[in-house]
C-alpha cells in the first residue's frame, strides 16, 4: 500500500508545531531565590574564648549575647551591621608577689559590654543558594567592662590591681544565613576579635622579675554564636 505523503506531511508538521510548546511548558527549578526584604534585627546567643594575656589577670570570655542589626546596600553583595553585646564571664585576681604558678589569689566576675559595626560581603550576593546565604565580614567598636570591682583587689597593692578600662573591638567573621521564610532568618558564624588591655604598672617595675613587660597588650578572642532575624 503506497503511503499518503500528504497525510504523512501533515502529521509531522503537527507534531513539530506541537514540541516547541510542550519543551516552553517545561521549567527547570533554580538552586537561587532572590532575597527581598532589605532589614534584618534580631537577638544573638553564642560563646566567647579569649586570650587572658601574659600574666593571666584578662577576661578569658564566656557567655556572650546582644542583638544585631543589617541593611543591604543597594542590589549587590554588600551590607551594613551593628551589634551590641555582653560577655559575661571571669577573670582571675593575680599577685605578682607570688611564686609563678601560686599568682592567682581570686576571681572577679566581668561584664565587657561591646559595641560594633561591620560590613559583610555575601558570596551569593542578592541572592540565596539553597535558602542559604554565606558571608565573610569585617569590623570594629569599643569594648569596656561594666561590672563593679572585685573583692578580691582588696589584698594588691594599687600599683598591681588590673583594669579593663575601654579598649579598641575589631572583628573578622564568616558565616551563613539560613531563611527558614521570606521575613524569618536564622544566622550562624564564627568570629576572630581583637582587644587591648593595659598592663597595671606594677608588674614593669624594676623590684619585679619580669622582663620586657610590655604597656599594652593585644589579645586574641574566638566566638561562634546563632542569631535569630526578623527581615522586613
Amino acid at each position: 500500500m503506497r503511503p499518503d505523503l500528504h497525510k504523512l506531511s501533515a502529521l509531522v508538521l503537527g507534531a513539530l508545531s506541537v514540541l516547541p510548546s510542550s519543551i516552553d511548558a517545561q521549567s527547570v527549578p533554580s538552586p537561587y531565590s532572590f532575597i527581598e526584604a532589605r532589614q534584618e534585627i534580631g537577638p544573638f546567643l553564642g560563646v566567647m574564648n579569649a586570650s587572658d594575656g601574659r600574666f593571666d589577670y584578662a577576661p578569658s570570655g564566656g557567655l556572650w549575647y546582644g542583638v544585631r542589626y543589617g541593611l543591604q546596600l543597594g542590589n549587590g553583595p554588600m551590607s551594613l551591621g551593628g551589634a551590641i553585646g555582653v560577655v559575661d564571664g571571669t577573670r582571675d585576681i593575680v599577685d605578682p608577689d607570688r611564686l609563678e604558678g601560686d599568682r592567682k589569689v581570686g576571681e572577679g566576675e566581668v561584664q565587657i559590654v561591646t559595641a560594633e559595626a561591620r560590613l559583610r560581603f555575601s558570596l551569593t550576593g542578592n541572592r540565596a543558594w539553597h535558602r542559604l546565604s554565606p558571608f565573610v565580614s569585617f569590623g570594629g567598636g569599643v569594648a569596656f567592662d561594666v561590672a563593679g570591682e572585685p573583692q578580691a583587689n582588696e589584698i594588691l597593692e594599687e600599683r598591681d590591681v588590673f583594669e579593663f578600662g575601654t579598649s579598641f573591638f575589631g572583628t573578622l567573621s564568616a558565616g551563613t544565613r539560613f531563611f527558614l521564610t521570606e521575613s524569618i532568618a536564622l544566622r550562624a558564624d564564627g568570629m576572630f576579635s581583637l582587644w587591648r588591655v593595659a598592663t597595671p604598672p606594677g608588674f614593669s617595675e624594676p623590684d619585679r622579675p619580669f622582663e620586657a613587660v610590655e604597656d599594652r597588650e593585644w589579645l586574641r578572642g574566638l566566638s561562634a554564636g546563632l542569631t535569630l532575624l526578623y527581615r522586613w
